[in-house]
């Protein structure tokens, strides 16, 4: 997949992947990382669909490259490999950490990182059609930061968030709809929400075109 990262940007070149190439490879990836995840547990697919309620048919398709599970779906996997659905985070290459000069050197990546635009660790749901990119260096900090892609049509009011913290939503393009409780909000390019996490939340793409934000969660939860 392209990184790119805005739904604005220049027309791709003949020897750039397609919009269906990118997603088709980010699928393959994803399922590379479930299937060395479980095998790395020692885990048989009849066992792992034992232990997580999909069926070894969906587990298949899903490490072979040729489903689409939903976001739900890769919590129940993230859950019984008892790792973090951030995990799934993949990246070509590593990120960049900037050295700013010090007195006593080079600052430690742990002091000062920075995460360039062609780095960044994705997480795409194809079945919903969502695409995280880590904008932070990593998840063992104080805070993430994500740029996510919402598709036009999402509605998560079926699988509502809830977790320690605060989150900050920013919207760049489209128009947005964040329930938090029993509120709902509806934000338009350049608008800013803040809210407890611990509250159950959950996101809407009520426009005609995709949604895109920058979210920041402290402690990192994701």
């Amino acid at each position: 997949m392209s990184h790119s990262t805005t739904w604005t940007s220049a027309p791709e070149s003949a020897d750039e992947p397609s919009p269906v190439d990118a997603a088709t490879a980010d699928t393959a990836m994803l399922g590379q990382l479930l299937r060395d995840a479980r095998r790395d547990r020692g885990l048989s697919l009849k066992a792992f669909s034992a232990q997580s309620g999909i069926s070894e048919g969906l587990l298949s398709k899903f490490e072979r490259g040729s489903g689409n599970p939903s976001l739900l779906t890769l919590q129940k996997i993230a859950a019984t490999l008892d790792i973090r659905l951030s995990d799934l985070f993949h990246q070509v290459p590593s990120a960049g950490y900037g050295h700013g000069d010090t007195e006593g050197g080079a600052l430690r990546p742990d002091q000062c990182a920075i995460v360039r635009n062609d780095d960044r660790k994705r997480l795409v749901i194809p079945y919903e059609g969502l695409v995280y990119e880590l904008l932070s260096p990593n998840l063992q900090r104080d805070l993430a930061m994500m740029h996510c892609e919402v598709p036009v049509g999402f509605d998560g009011s079926a699988r509502p968030f809830q977790h320690k913290g605060e989150d900050t939503v920013h919207v760049l393009t489209g128009r947005f709809e964040v329930h938090v409780a029993h509120e709902s909000y509806v934000l338009e390019p350049g608008d800013t929400v803040t809210f407890q996490s611990s509250l159950p939340h959950w996101w809407k793409n009520v426009g005609d075109v995709p949604v895109t934000v920058i979210c920041v969660n402290s402690p990192p939860s994701f």
